[in-house]
């Protein structure tokens, strides 16, 4: 598999699930440690490189887009895969038994994710 440049950090990825869980920009954007404008300059530069509008925004709400809905799933994945990384890694357990089992842990982990990302993408669907 080849690896081409993302348009895109973690830091993004943890934006786009702020809003998402938030529906509420500045919210998100206290929850982030960012000012609002920082936030929503970030997710449009976000949504241009993929190519789909991942909020409806108005003056007084916020709502995803069907196509978010998924961008927001796999969002979700890619920040706990890069926390079981971290503490994996901090835990320092190459070459030990619990180390073999690991790998399976962490793909049944991830893919549990996914279907409860799946399931539960419904809720974040508002109907206008």
């Amino acid at each position: 598999m080849k690896y081409s440049t993302i348009g895109f950090s973690f830091r993004d990825l943890q934006y786009i699930v702020a809003v998402a869980e938030e529906l509420n920009f500045h919210k998100a954007a206290l929850r982030c440690c960012v000012s609002q404008s920082t936030l929503s300059i970030q997710l449009k530069k976000c949504e241009s490189y993929l190519g789909v509008t991942l909020f409806r925004r108005t003056h007084h709400s916020v709502a995803l887009t069907p196509e978010s809905v998924e961008v927001v799933a796999f969002a979700r994945i890619a920040l706990e895969a890069a926390q079981l990384i971290k503490s994996h890694a901090s835990r320092g357990t190459a070459g030990t038994a619990d180390s073999r089992r690991t790998p399976a842990r962490v793909r049944f982990k991830l893919a549990r994710t996914v279907l409860d990302s799946k399931d539960q993408s419904r809720v974040f669907l508002r109907r206008a």
